[in-house]
C-alpha cells in the first residue's frame, strides 16, 4: 500500500515490547519494597521481644525472696551483687555431708555504671574474720551462724563496698542451668577424676552433672574449689556473650527458666533489676569481664588477706576500675586453667 501523505508508515518489524521505566519511578517502588519487608521484621522482633520480656517478666515473679539488709545502689553508680551458694552434694540430690548450713562460694559480681563491662571478685571463705555479734569465725561460717544480712554486713565491713543485692545460687539446680547453656567449655592443665567422671588434660565439654563435680571434687583445696567456682562462671557468662543466647527466643526462654529456679535473691530485688541484671549478664563476656580471686596467704585452715593488695583492690571495685587493678596485679587474675 502506497504511503498516504501525512501517515508515518508503520515498522515491519516486530512490535517493541513495553518495559517499566528503569528511572526514579522504579527506584521508589523497589525502595517501598525494601521498606515493608524491614517494617515488617522489625514488627516481628517486637512481637517476640515483648513476649520475652513477658515471660522474663513472669518468671523473676516467681524466684524466691528473702530478706536481707542491703545497701541501696546511687543513682548514677555501678552495681555490686553478693553472691553465695548452699551447701549440698554435687548432684544437687543427695545433701550428705554438705548440709552444713555454711557457704564455699563467696563472690562480688559488680557491674559498671555504663552497664558494658565489670568483674567477679572472690573471697576466700577461709578468711577468719570479726563477724558483727558474733565474733571471730571463718567466712564460710557466717551464713549458717547469723544469715544472709549478717554475711552482707561482714563482707561490707571487710571491703568497704557497698553491698547492692544478695543472690543465692542453689547447687541443686546448677545443672539445669549447665544443660540449658548447651554445657561449657574448661580446660585443665592435668586429667582428674571427680565423681567418677574423668576430666582430661586440656579442654573438657561439660554438661550440668560434670559442670557441678567439676567444681565439687573432694580432693580439691578450699582455694582451688574457688578458683573453679569462678571459672565455671566465667565459662557460663562467655557462652551466653559469645553465642547471643539471651537474643535468642527459643534459647532464652530455655536459659531465664532454668537461671530464675536456680536463685533466690533478696526482697528489694525488683523484677524489673532482674529482667535487666539478665540483659547485662548476656553482655558480659570474657572481652568486658575481669576476673580476681583475692590474694590470700593460707595457714592450716584460716586465710588472710595479702595486705599490701586488698585496699586498692576493693577501691577499684567501688570505682569501676577491675581492669585497670587486673593490668597493675596480674597475679590477683583468676587463671582460665586452674587446677
Amino acid at each position: 500500500m502506497p504511503d498516504t501523505p501525512g501517515r508515518v508508515a508503520p515498522d515491519t518489524a516486530a512490535e517493541p515490547t513495553v518495559t517499566e521505566p528503569a528511572g526514579p519511578a522504579r527506584r521508589r517502588r523497589g525502595r517501598r519494597v525494601v521498606l515493608l519487608s524491614v517494617v515488617s521484621v522489625i514488627v516481628l522482633l517486637g512481637l517476640i521481644a515483648g513476649g520475652i520480656f513477658a515471660f522474663v517478666n513472669h518468671e523473676a515473679g516467681s524466684i524466691k525472696r528473702i530478706p536481707v539488709k542491703v545497701t541501696p545502689q546511687a543513682a548514677g553508680s555501678g552495681m555490686t551483687i553478693l553472691l553465695t551458694g548452699n551447701q549440698v552434694g554435687y548432684t544437687g540430690t543427695d545433701k550428705g555431708t554438705f548440709d552444713t548450713g555454711a557457704t564455699g562460694l563467696i563472690m562480688l559480681l559488680h557491674i559498671n555504671a555504663n552497664r558494658k563491662a565489670g568483674g567477679v571478685v572472690s573471697i576466700s571463705p577461709q578468711l577468719d574474720e570479726e563477724v558483727p555479734g558474733y565474733g571471730h569465725m571463718l567466712l564460710s561460717q557466717v551464713l549458717s551462724a547469723g544469715g544472709p544480712s549478717v554475711l552482707v554486713k561482714t563482707v561490707q565491713s571487710l571491703t568497704g563496698v557497698p553491698i547492692n543485692h544478695y543472690i543465692r545460687i542453689d547447687f541443686s539446680h546448677t545443672a539445669a542451668v549447665i544443660n540449658a547453656l548447651g554445657g561449657v567449655a574448661v580446660t585443665l592443665p592435668q586429667q582428674t577424676t571427680a565423681f567418677g567422671h574423668v576430666l582430661k588434660a586440656g579442654p573438657n565439654q561439660l554438661n550440668g552433672v560434670t559442670a557441678v563435680a567439676y567444681v565439687r571434687q573432694f580432693s580439691l583445696t578450699e582455694q582451688q574449689r574457688v578458683l573453679r567456682q569462678q571459672n565455671l562462671m566465667r565459662a557460663m557468662l562467655t557462652k551466653m556473650a559469645q553465642e547471643r543466647l539471651l537474643t535468642n527466643p527459643v534459647t532464652a526462654v530455655r536459659l531465664v527458666t532454668a537461671i530464675t529456679g536456680a536463685l533466690s535473691v533478696d526482697t528489694n530485688f525488683s523484677n524489673a533489676q532482674i529482667e535487666k541484671l539478665v540483659t547485662e549478664l548476656g553482655d558480659l563476656g570474657a572481652g568486658s569481664s575481669t576476673f580476681i580471686t583475692a590474694p590470700v596467704t593460707v595457714s592450716g585452715p584460716t586465710a588472710t588477706l595479702d595486705g599490701a593488695v586488698d585496699g586498692p583492690l576493693w577501691n577499684a571495685v567501688k570505682d569501676d576500675s577491675l581492669a585497670t587493678f587486673a593490668q597493675q596485679h596480674p597475679s590477683a587474675i583468676t587463671p582460665a586453667t586452674p587446677k
